[in-house]
């Protein structure tokens, strides 16, 4: 069903530097401040920007790293950051080699100062183009950028009534077109996923919602999955790779949509369906974070 099991605890044994990896590229930040010593022009940190909603995930993480600092801004923007270079070469030997998108040259730039000022000896790995379905990365990518929303669609009159509406399950991912950084393009990584879930990749124009948007608006790329022939591939890879965000009990609710889907809803079926889509994403006012218990613990 796509709760996490002890089972998928163990199989998630080792993943955290894929997780990790996605969870950077997503809306984390690799930031070259100001050194502590004289000596040093600059001093790399790691930075992930989250909703307050978040908090018991990143702290979570927070133990299992055993490094780091959270706070939160007046805005209400929380932020998790990693500023100890010790603490910092862990991770990047954590993600080395793990990274799939244009953000590996801001990695590339943290390695070179390590090397130069704390002798560090990281060796700057390619990108990984290992099988999407193959690790934890892409559900890493997902707990940033990925949203699960139920729909109701067509007409709803009464149980005799001959044209009934339909539930459709969406799942959909948006990145920005370039890298805010680098302005390499975005779109070789984004068609990779696009493809694993077998849809199509677009181009549209988005309101900015993020603390560190410049511009009210941005291009994005962005898919939809929204075939019901076509749902297992995400239920299959979450399943095995689990979500870790409360974007986990977004997923659930999506999970439950699915059983509605290709039936000629009752009246009571309906409420059942409008019940479950007005609990997600921002109406959401429960959260349960039991799954933080299995979190991969390597």
């Amino acid at each position: 069903m796509g709760i996490i099991t002890r089972k998928h605890h163990t199989e998630a044994t080792n993943q955290l530097g894929y997780y990790l990896a996605g969870l950077i590229e997503g809306d984390g930040s690799i930031i070259l401040r100001k050194g502590a010593l004289a000596r040093e022009k600059i001093s790399p940190k790691f930075v992930f920007t989250f909703h307050s909603n978040e908090i018991p995930m990143y702290h979570k993480l927070q133990q299992v790293l055993k490094s780091g600092v959270i706070y939160k801004e007046k805005s209400g923007i929380c932020r998790y950051s990693i500023t100890n270079s010790d603490e910092v070469i862990r991770v990047i030997n954590m993600v080395n080699g793990k990274f799939r998108t244009p953000k590996i040259q801001a990695l590339y730039k943290a390695m070179d100062n390590l090397n130069t000022w704390r002798n560090a000896n990281l060796l700057k790995l390619p990108l990984d183009t290992s099988s999407l379905d193959s690790n934890a990365w892409l559900a890493g990518m997902l707990d940033t950028d990925g949203n699960f929303s139920i729909k109701l669609t067509g007409s709803y009159g009464s149980d005799d009534s001959e044209v009934r509406g339909r539930v459709r399950c969406v799942f959909s991912l948006a990145q920005s077109k370039l890298n805010r950084v680098t302005e390499e393009s975005n779109g070789p990584f984004m068609t990779d996923i696009s493809n694993f879930f077998q849809v199509n990749l677009n181009a549209k124009v988005v309101k900015s919602t993020g603390p560190d948007f410049k511009k009210p608006f941005y291009e994005a790329l962005v898919f939809y999955a929204q075939s019901d022939s076509k749902h297992y591939i995400t239920t299959s890879y979450l399943t095995k790779f689990p979500l870790m965000t409360s974007k986990y009990l977004n997923y659930l609710d999506f999970f439950k949509g699915l059983s509605y889907l290709g039936k000629r809803l009752t009246d009571k079926e309906i409420r059942e369906v409008r019940i479950i889509k007005n609990s997600m994403n921002n109406q959401r006012t429960e959260f349960n974070w039991d799954h933080l218990n299995y979190f991969y613990n390597k």
